[in-house]
């Protein structure tokens, strides 16, 4: 059976929909336009100069604290090269243990003063084009370090009467020195570059 239409129903008529005309004046909107195209390039500039400020101010810490690290590693340095300097042939045994304990005291000195200066030097922000010297640098710290924690253990082994382990710790160290040298030529590359916005130039 079908079911009867409803009567007095009508479907109502969607209202015309008119879209409201934008009356702006031309004039008006090009110095709108011309205001917006300003006030971002002064966005830009403001901060590209921001940019470039704070990067001369990583640079800045960032060469202060190598500046401090070389400060404090010159005089490490003068008092490893002046013992290693002291003739031992002579030495009776007591003063050989002696100089050996003095040794011991310069290395451990040595090991603490670099592992300051690493924690410092790799914790700074610096530009990416920075990277490679501050990498180079914090490279060079370690490998002087591990030579200083070589040293310590030749005393500690020379202590004991055990000389084939400080032999070949010292031959260690010497090999972690070198490494040491080689990073600080690397990073006085990487420095350059960065400084002359240039590439790297090839070890």
């Amino acid at each position: 059976m079908d079911t009867p239409e409803p009567s007095g129903l009508k479907i109502p008529k969607l209202p015309d929909l008119k879209f409201p005309k934008l009356a702006v004046d031309r004039r008006k909107a090009f110095t709108a336009a011309g205001a917006a195209v300003a006030a971002i390039a002064v966005l830009l500039v403001g901060g590209m100069l921001a940019m470039s400020y704070n990067e001369a101010q990583q640079v800045a810490a960032f060469e202060s604290h190598v500046a401090a690290s070389e400060a404090d590693l010159f005089l490490v340095y003068d008092k490893t090269s002046a013992h290693m300097r002291t003739p031992t042939n002579d030495l009776s045994v007591a003063e050989c243990d002696a100089h050996m304990r003095e040794f011991a005291a310069i290395a451990r000195y040595g090991g603490d003063v670099t592992a300051y200066h690493r924690q410092i030097v790799a914790a700074d922000a610096v530009p990416e084009a920075y990277a490679g010297a501050q990498s180079a640098y914090v490279r060079a710290l370690d490998n002087l370090n591990r030579a200083f924690s070589l040293w310590l253990s030749a005393s500690g082994a020379y202590d004991v009467r055990d000389y084939r382990a400080a032999d070949r710790n010292i031959g260690e160290a010497d090999s972690a020195w070198r490494a040491y040298a080689a990073a600080i030529a690397d990073y006085d590359r990487e420095l350059r570059a960065a400084e002359e916005g240039t590439e790297v130039p090839p070890a």
